[in-house]
Protein backbone atom coordinates (compact mmCIF):
# COMPACT_ATOMS: atom_id res chain seq x y z
CA UNK A 1 0.00 0.00 0.00
CA UNK A 2 1.91 3.34 -1.14
CA UNK A 3 1.21 6.93 -0.11
CA UNK A 4 -0.53 8.74 -2.74
CA UNK A 5 0.01 12.56 -2.63
CA UNK A 6 -1.01 13.61 -6.10
CA UNK A 7 -4.54 14.38 -5.72
CA UNK A 8 -3.66 17.00 -3.29
CA UNK A 9 -2.45 18.97 -5.35
CA UNK A 10 -5.85 19.13 -7.50
CA UNK A 11 -8.01 22.27 -6.53
CA UNK A 12 -11.06 20.12 -6.57
CA UNK A 13 -9.80 18.21 -3.97
CA UNK A 14 -9.25 21.18 -1.61
CA UNK A 15 -12.68 22.68 -2.32
CA UNK A 16 -15.38 19.74 -2.48
CA UNK A 17 -17.35 20.05 0.92
CA UNK A 18 -16.41 16.22 1.68
CA UNK A 19 -15.50 15.56 4.57
CA UNK A 20 -11.59 13.62 4.08
CA UNK A 21 -11.40 10.09 4.96
CA UNK A 22 -9.62 10.00 8.57
CA UNK A 23 -9.97 6.35 9.73
CA UNK A 24 -6.81 5.40 7.38
CA UNK A 25 -3.23 5.91 8.54
CA UNK A 26 -3.02 9.61 7.36
CA UNK A 27 -5.50 10.50 9.14
CA UNK A 28 -4.57 8.86 12.57
CA UNK A 29 -1.63 10.82 11.50
CA UNK A 30 -3.43 14.15 12.06
CA UNK A 31 -5.34 13.19 14.97
CA UNK A 32 -1.49 12.03 16.41
CA UNK A 33 -0.08 15.66 15.69
CA UNK A 34 -2.74 17.64 16.56
CA UNK A 35 -2.52 15.97 20.49
CA UNK A 36 1.17 16.29 19.90
CA UNK A 37 0.41 20.20 19.62
CA UNK A 38 -1.37 20.60 22.64
CA UNK A 39 1.53 18.46 24.47
CA UNK A 40 4.39 20.57 23.23
CA UNK A 41 2.28 23.69 23.99
CA UNK A 42 2.13 22.67 27.59
CA UNK A 43 5.99 21.70 27.28
CA UNK A 44 6.79 25.24 25.50
CA UNK A 45 4.41 27.25 28.71
CA UNK A 46 6.01 25.03 31.14
CA UNK A 47 9.77 24.57 30.62
CA UNK A 48 10.80 27.29 28.58
CA UNK A 49 8.84 30.27 29.21
CA UNK A 50 10.39 29.49 32.58
CA UNK A 51 13.94 29.61 31.82
CA UNK A 52 13.53 32.79 28.84
CA UNK A 53 16.68 35.24 29.70
CA UNK A 54 13.99 37.91 29.87
CA UNK A 55 10.43 39.58 28.98
CA UNK A 56 11.04 39.42 25.30
CA UNK A 57 11.97 35.67 25.02
CA UNK A 58 9.37 34.43 27.33
CA UNK A 59 6.59 36.75 24.65
CA UNK A 60 8.03 34.69 22.10
CA UNK A 61 7.40 31.10 23.97
CA UNK A 62 4.00 32.97 24.73
CA UNK A 63 3.18 32.92 21.45
CA UNK A 64 4.06 29.97 20.31
CA UNK A 65 2.17 28.17 23.21
CA UNK A 66 -0.42 30.25 22.31
CA UNK A 67 -0.60 29.12 18.00
CA UNK A 68 0.33 25.26 19.42
CA UNK A 69 -2.66 24.98 21.51
CA UNK A 70 -4.64 27.19 19.20
CA UNK A 71 -3.89 24.97 16.48
CA UNK A 72 -4.02 21.91 17.83
CA UNK A 73 -7.34 22.67 19.47
CA UNK A 74 -9.12 23.70 16.36
CA UNK A 75 -7.52 20.93 14.76
CA UNK A 76 -9.05 18.50 16.83
CA UNK A 77 -12.42 19.79 16.78
CA UNK A 78 -12.18 19.20 12.77
CA UNK A 79 -10.58 15.86 13.06
CA UNK A 80 -13.93 15.37 15.25
CA UNK A 81 -16.15 17.15 12.20
CA UNK A 82 -14.39 14.55 10.12
CA UNK A 83 -14.88 11.24 11.36
CA UNK A 84 -18.09 12.29 12.23
CA UNK A 85 -19.01 12.79 8.41
CA UNK A 86 -20.15 16.04 9.02
CA UNK A 87 -20.51 17.54 5.37
CA UNK A 88 -19.93 21.11 6.36
CA UNK A 89 -17.79 21.48 9.81
CA UNK A 90 -15.68 18.60 8.48
CA UNK A 91 -15.03 19.63 5.08
CA UNK A 92 -11.56 20.02 3.36
CA UNK A 93 -11.27 23.51 2.90
CA UNK A 94 -11.28 24.05 6.76
CA UNK A 95 -8.04 22.01 6.86
CA UNK A 96 -6.70 24.40 4.19
CA UNK A 97 -7.78 27.05 6.32
CA UNK A 98 -6.12 25.66 9.25
CA UNK A 99 -2.47 25.60 7.05
CA UNK A 100 -2.99 28.71 6.43
CA UNK A 101 -3.87 29.68 9.31
CA UNK A 102 -0.71 28.09 10.79
CA UNK A 103 1.54 29.73 7.79
CA UNK A 104 0.50 33.45 8.84
CA UNK A 105 0.82 32.37 12.37
CA UNK A 106 4.53 31.19 12.16
CA UNK A 107 5.67 34.22 9.83
CA UNK A 108 3.98 36.67 12.42
CA UNK A 109 6.02 35.00 15.52
CA UNK A 110 9.46 34.85 13.00
CA UNK A 111 8.74 38.40 11.77
CA UNK A 112 8.33 39.29 15.95
CA UNK A 113 11.11 37.55 17.15
CA UNK A 114 13.35 38.30 14.31
CA UNK A 115 12.52 42.28 13.64
CA UNK A 116 10.38 43.38 16.43
CA UNK A 117 12.16 41.95 19.67
CA UNK A 118 15.34 42.93 19.20
CA UNK A 119 14.29 46.72 18.92
CA UNK A 120 12.17 46.15 22.26
CA UNK A 121 15.19 44.77 23.82
CA UNK A 122 17.28 47.54 22.54
CA UNK A 123 14.93 50.19 23.97
CA UNK A 124 14.79 48.20 27.39
CA UNK A 125 18.74 48.82 27.59
CA UNK A 126 18.45 52.54 26.35
CA UNK A 127 15.85 53.00 28.65
CA UNK A 128 18.14 51.55 31.72
CA UNK A 129 21.17 53.15 30.88
CA UNK A 130 19.11 56.05 31.38
CA UNK A 131 17.63 55.34 34.53
CA UNK A 132 20.80 55.36 36.47
CA UNK A 133 21.18 58.85 35.63
CA UNK A 134 17.53 59.71 36.63
CA UNK A 135 16.79 60.20 40.71
CA UNK A 136 15.28 57.47 42.79
CA UNK A 137 12.32 57.47 44.44
CA UNK A 138 12.50 57.34 48.31
CA UNK A 139 10.45 54.68 50.22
Amino acid sequence: MSLDLRPLAHPSYWLTLEPPNVWDGAGRGLAVLFVLMLVASVLVRRFKMAKAVDKIQAGVYRRVSEMLATLGFVGLVLFFFSFEQIRLLGARPLYLAWIVGLIVWVVCIVKFAKTEAPAVRQSVLDRRALEKYLPKRRK
